[in-house]
């Protein structure tokens, strides 16, 4: 699978991934409360967002023949 996601888009992916895992931890321990999504369903997001930033690839993004990689 050829990469589909550019680089400030992947920047995004992995900042806002590590930014959740993050407020995971936190609700893990309970220093902060998560009124609906579990602190597991947060850790388990970020983990999907720093993966697809670090690989650059998006399944989704290949689903809906999205393709927001210039050629590198």
């Amino acid at each position: 699978m050829n990469r589909n996601v550019g680089r400030i888009d992947a920047m995004v992916r992995v900042v806002g991934g590590v930014a959740l895992a993050v407020f995971a931890a936190l609700a893990a321990f309970g220093v902060v409360t998560v009124p609906v999504v579990s602190a597991l369903g947060l850790g388990i997001i970020a983990v999907v967002l720093i993966v697809e930033g670090v690989m650059r690839r998006c399944l989704l993004y290949r689903v809906l023949g999205i393709d927001r990689c210039p050629v590198d």
